[in-house]
């Protein structure tokens, strides 16, 4: 991100509502959202960059259909696993949660509604600057999107939709638990969503 001092306030404080927001499910988890909420305080906007080091945030999303059956994927070249569509936070996004819709249309084509709230908080290698850059600390968000064609880009030439039961056998570590937490998220909802605003 070059530049926060346009909505970069509004921006941190969705970030540390969304952390605060989480629901960790084991004491990891927990540890985790301590973790990154004081890494947050300490360091403020700098966690939003991508050269903050040795750690710093990204937005990203399970992309389900809205029967839960199904999930899109893109695979990722450096990496070559499939994983779920997101990235590094860019000036201009107003929250988590859009800076993880803006990924999912860039890298897929794909738009829908997302949760306010991550439904996972994941710790994980960083490929953008190894020896630099450790880990990404990466807000992870569902989304609900119609099934349609994916539209590849020069970053992601190789996205398709993936039955949740049935996922790729080169996938990315810690992509089952979200796939696996975005579908339990959403059959815990009554009229099968997550309301959109927070307040």
């Amino acid at each position: 991100m070059s530049d926060l001092a346009e909505g970069g306030a509004r921006l941190l404080d969705d970030v540390g509502a969304a952390l605060r927001d989480a629901r960790p499910q084991s004491p990891a988890e927990r540890f985790e959202q301590t973790a990154w909420l004081a890494l947050l305080a300490s360091t403020g906007d700098g966690l939003l960059r991508r050269a903050q080091a040795p750690a710093h945030l990204t937005a990203s999303a399970a992309v389900l259909s809205p029967d839960g059956a199904q999930t899109c994927l893109v695979f990722h070249h450096k990496m070559q696993t499939w994983v779920q569509p997101g990235g590094h936070f860019e000036a201009g996004d107003p929250s988590g949660a859009a800076a993880a819709a803006r990924e999912v249309a860039e890298e897929t084509g794909l738009s829908g509604r997302v949760t306010p709230a991550p439904v996972l908080l994941s710790r994980h290698p960083a490929p953008c600057a190894p020896g630099v850059v450790d880990y990404h600390l990466d807000l992870q968000y569902l989304m609900l999107s119609d099934v349609v064609d994916p539209t590849p880009s020069d970053e992601s030439p190789q996205v398709r939709w993936w039955p949740v039961h049935d996922l790729p056998r080169d996938l990315a570590s810690g992509v089952p638990e979200l796939v696996r937490r975005a579908t339990e998220v959403l059959a815990a909802q009554p009229d099968g969503w997550v309301p959109t605003a927070r307040r």
